[in-house]
């Protein structure tokens, strides 16, 4: 956050636009995209669908903003975890303990981009295609001994199972079948992924 907004938020947003970020984001993650309307998000924003097309040309423009601003920021904290040591230990801690932050402290975040992946990454900017969540986890994967050298198959497996096991666990958060915070989950989660990499 800066300025106190959220990172998807400027400060040279109007207020109106602000708005409509926060109760997109909302129904976005709560319904999904295919049932939430854009006089669902006006209302929720208390602006009118006029104020909204001031700022968006249509509820799929107002989606792949969000989805660009929040994938950028799930990837920078998670790419800047695995920078966080030197060791392949060090960087899956610093790892889970990224993805368990965000699945406590940003839930509905994580929740709009799974939702809308399938729907808004083909369609996203190059840039976006380019950074993934999967290809960090390949990253993290390829520095495990038994895997510097295995086929891109036992890799991607490996990037599966991590990426997996975050998407997993804050579901099961969700609907009751664990118990949250995440954060709680952070030695379990270090050692069945330590266990997989070793």
């Amino acid at each position: 956050m800066s300025d106190g907004l959220p990172f998807y938020l400027t400060a040279d947003d109007p207020p109106a636009k602000r708005e409509i970020l926060r109760a997109a984001l909302r129904l976005f993650s709560e319904r999904g995209l295919a049932a939430t309307s854009i006089r669902d998000i006006a209302e929720s924003s208390r602006y009118t669908n006029p104020a909204l097309y001031r700022h968006f040309e249509s509820k799929d423009a107002l989606a792949l903003y969000l989805f660009d601003r929040c994938h950028r920021h799930v990837w920078a904290a998670a790419n800047s975890a695995l920078g966080a040591g030197k060791t392949l230990a060090a960087k899956l801690d610093a790892y889970v303990a990224c993805w368990l932050g965000l699945l406590d402290d940003e839930p509905e975040v994580l929740a709009f981009l799974a939702d809308s992946a399938r729907v808004l990454w083909p369609r996203g900017s190059a840039d976006v295609r380019r950074r993934t969540m999967i290809g960090l986890a390949r990253e993290l994967a390829r520095q495990a001994p038994r895997l510097r050298h295995a086929p891109a198959a036992g890799v991607d497996a490996a990037a599966a199972a991590i990426q997996g096991s975050f998407a997993e666990l804050g579901r099961m958060i969700q609907v009751g079948a664990a118990s949250g915070p995440a954060r709680r989950w952070h030695g379990e989660m270090v050692a069945l992924l330590g266990r997989l990499l070793a």
